[in-house]
């Protein structure tokens, strides 16, 4: 094997899993996950932790979209909206009047449908119940193309730290055939005012595998991002699921990239964005060397959560709002992911769980297993082994063939040291992290239920 995977390699791994990699995976949630559990979670909630919104607004859909959202053109579901939250986070059964956070984020949909003055009311509700700690990280997802400077000031005298900018491609032909309108002038001069109001982490967001790119209109894009210079880069792959979003069908099938011109775009991203000076970040980030991000992975101490990557280690997570998860320490809890029965519920003291997951010792074994991995790219046997009292290559037995075949290409290092992925394979990250996850043994039935890999 040599010191760099082609596209060949990746194509003949490629296989349906989790996006994300994280536990718990769909066999564990429970609908009827009960109630008096997602209390009990909140009230050994000591702090720090981090919070999570999710505001589901959007003004149009994009045919690529996979996430929960709602297109609303009247305002008014916005002021019913914040008006639950208000609820919600009145009653919360937390510990304390306040407890400490380090890491406020607000997710979409698109945050920045709200108005300037309606982002202030929310963060306004918020600092009630979370008292913000020195160096709070606040982060905000924003559509360049409702995103205006009014909304980007505001967010800047409200404390915000971070913004990603939902881009995908600056591809005027892609954007026309995923039905996403946008400016491209707007993202670079968005980004210039955020830094001069003192916003020092700015992340773009970019697809793959969309209909019509080809090698050279992706580099392109990727060039064009390389000059404005984002301090973060989240590299996706599109997931053509019609059979569960059914808006993807207006979207050309015939048009989509194949499996091996998917590989091959992933690699041209990964070439051109550390070749401008980007390191690569887990298996879908970049981010210059000086971001926290960067850092955090260079001294091992990267972490993950439901939103993703993260500095936190071991940080408690407190969901709000339609399809929002909390993640606290042995549970899992989402709320109903459907508008009129969230803020129902919401409103009249309903129940507003959807699903949950209690998690067992050996989930919370397999948690850390699979994090070590995704994070710092491998894990040592004897510290987990301590952590979890077991013997890690005896407990982990039934997972070893997998990874095997994977040593036997070079793809991973196999010891009784632990786990290592080698800088040549860490495109392939996530295929290492999947052999520790036992729900993806068994046959998936009505079809595939997962993103693919690449």
């Amino acid at each position: 094997m040599g010191l760099s995977l082609d596209a060949a390699t990746l194509l003949r791994h490629t296989r349906q899993g989790p996006r994300y990699t994280s536990y718990p995976t769909a066999p564990m949630w429970r609908e009827d996950f009960p109630d008096a559990a997602l209390a009990e979670g909140l009230g050994r909630v000591r702090g720090p932790t981090a919070v999570y919104v999710h505001i589901p607004f959007c003004r149009e859909q994009c045919s690529f979209c996979g996430c929960n959202m709602v297109v609303a053109g009247r305002r008014e579901p916005g002021v019913r909206y914040l008006a639950a939250l208000r609820r919600q986070v009145d009653e919360l059964p937390l510990p304390a009047a306040q407890i400490g956070v380090d890491r406020i984020h607000l997710g979409g949909g698109t945050p920045t449908w709200l108005s300037p003055e309606e982002l202030a009311e929310l963060f306004a509700i918020l600092d009630t119940r979370f008292l913000r700690r020195p160096g709070c990280e606040v982060s905000v997802e924003a559509d360049p193309e409702v995103t205006t400077e009014d909304h980007l000031r505001g967010l800047a005298a409200l404390g915000c730290t971070r913004l990603s900018f939902g881009v995908q491609s600056f591809d005027e032909k892609v954007l026309e055939a995923v039905q996403r309108p946008q400016q491209r002038e707007r993202i670079g001069a968005l980004m210039a005012l955020a830094r001069s109001l003192g916003m020092g982490s700015l992340n773009l967001d970019l697809m793959y595998g969309l209909p019509h790119q080809s090698l050279d209109r992706w580099s392109e894009t990727l060039a064009e991002t390389i000059r404005i210079r984002p301090d973060r880069l989240a590299v996706f792959g599109y997931a053509h699921l019609p059979w569960l979003k059914p808006h993807m069908r207006r979207i050309d099938a015939g048009a989509l990239p194949g499996p091996l011109d998917r590989a091959e775009l992933f690699l041209r991203a990964h070439g051109m964005l550390t070749a401008a000076g980007y390191q690569a970040v887990g298996m879908d980030h970049f981010a210059l060397p000086d971001d926290a991000l960067a850092t955090a992975q260079r001294a091992g101490q990267l972490h993950r959560n439901f939103m993703g990557y993260t500095t936190h280690r071991d940080q408690q997570l407190i969901g709000l709002g339609m399809s929002a998860i909390s993640e606290l320490d042995d549970r899992y809890v989402q709320q109903k992911g459907k508008l009129s029965h969230w803020w129902t519920a919401v409103e009249t003291g309903a129940r507003v769980i959807e699903k949950g997951a209690l998690l067992t010792a050996e989930d919370k074994l397999r948690r850390d297993v699979i994090y070590a991995i995704m994070c710092n790219f491998e894990l040592s046997a004897a510290e987990i082994s301590a952590r979890h009292g077991v013997d890690f290559w005896a407990h982990f037995a039934a997972d070893r063939p997998g990874l095997e075949g994977l040593a036997a290409e070079g793809l991973v290092e196999l010891d009784a040291a632990g786990v290592k992925v080698p800088p040549h394979a860490r495109l392939l990250v996530r295929n290492v992290a999947m052999c520790f996850d036992p729900s993806l043994r068994a046959p998936q039935a009505g079809g595939p239920r997962f993103s693919s890999t690449v």
